[in-house]
């Protein structure tokens, strides 16, 4: 928050008039308006009187304030969010840089931005030098979180850092950025925290904790199945992959899950064993299911969520990253055994008008 408008809002707190301020340190009236508008400053010896005057510290008064509240971050993610759904992804990179240099101590923010950006890029048509770029001034926030005093984040930074390098090949960096990560912990406080909730009688706050953590696992479930599809394919195992694609699908079909995610490791699959056939028919389900939003009231994981919150993002998700969907399927190599399939050219076609 500006200076000016900490002056004015401290002052009106408290129920003072400009002209009060100014006879309590010795200046006009017209001076202390010229702070409240960010026309002048008051001068430095003015300081501590006037931070006393308002009953606040000099950090406060003069912005020296290092973090930003959980709630604050959160507000600030929405408003990049709906920039970029807006006004495109260069706009919303440009609000959440300026806000990393108004607070560069600000780990949590930090690593905040940069895992939204990195989301609201991939879900971003734009060319692949573009988002290379913008790829590695992500990276760049990333490392200095990695950098940083605050464990929490420094082992989630390390965790993002480790997953871009495998997905760049670069394999001796990812095992040594690992290897600084602590081992799995099967310990985990939410658990506890619910069943404390549960015996205050907070029976709401601990159903929001466990539902949670339940998509969670789920998402985590759907996960290892692509990896170990992904290795039952190259171990030559492909009716076992299939079965393992099979378990994906019941699951987000048992527990009403987006109809998107059923079909995400069976693509795996079948792009794996580049099935040209099942590729195709795939991919068409896949893209009909982007569109049609997820009908979060037939779930029975998300009862005691905001559902007009979630019910809003879910409408907006799959238009949003249709396009990008569609460029990788036009541009990413894993896709080229299909290119000479008049039946994906169709599809591409079809699906580009949607946009």
């Amino acid at each position: 928050m500006p200076m000016n408008t900490v002056v004015k809002e401290k002052r009106k707190e408290l129920g003072l008039t400009q002209e009060q301020v100014a006879n309590y340190l010795g200046v006009s009236t017209p001076a202390v308006s010229k702070w409240e508008k960010g026309v002048s400053y008051p001068d430095v010896v003015l300081m501590p009187p006037l931070a006393r005057l308002l009953e606040t510290d000099l950090n406060t008064l003069m912005c020296f304030r290092e973090e930003l509240t959980r709630k604050e971050i959160v507000l600030f993610m929405n408003k990049v969010t709906e920039v970029t759904r807006k006004e495109g992804f260069e706009q919303g990179y440009a609000l959440a840089m300026e806000k990393v240099r108004e607070y560069p101590g600000s780990v949590e923010l930090i690593h905040e931005i940069a895992m939204l950006l990195q989301g609201l890029l991939m879900m971003t048509e734009c060319s692949f030098e573009k988002k290379e770029t913008y790829n590695g001034y992500i990276t760049q926030l990333y490392e200095r979180v990695a950098k940083s005093e605050n464990p929490k984040f420094v082992q989630r930074a390390k965790y993002m850092l480790a997953s871009s390098l495998i997905v760049s090949g670069e394999y001796d960096r990812a095992k040594e950025m690992l290897d600084t990560l602590p081992e799995y912990n099967a310990l985990d406080k939410r658990d506890l925290q619910a069943r404390l909730l549960m015996e205050q009688g907070k029976n709401d706050e601990a159903a929001r904790i466990l539902e949670r953590k339940l998509m969670t696992n789920l998402q985590n479930n759907q996960m290892l199945l692509d990896n170990l599809a992904k290795i039952a394919v190259k171990e030559g195992e492909e009716q076992h992959a299939d079965s393992l694609a099979e378990c994906a699908r019941k699951e987000v079909e048992t527990f009403k899950m987006w109809e998107y995610g059923a079909y995400v490791v069976p693509l795996e699959v079948a792009i794996s064993k580049k099935d040209v056939h099942d590729s195709i028919s795939i991919l068409k389900a896949i893209l009909d299911a982007l569109l049609v939003p997820w009908d979060i009231k037939q779930s029975p994981i998300y009862r005691h969520v905001d559902k007009k919150e979630k019910k809003e993002k879910e409408e907006n998700f799959g238009k949003q990253v249709l396009p990008s969907l569609l460029s990788e399927m036009e541009r990413n190599s894993e896709y080229d055994f299909l290119r000479s399939a008049p039946e994906f050219q169709q599809l591409l076609e079809r699906y580009r008008d949607k946009c």
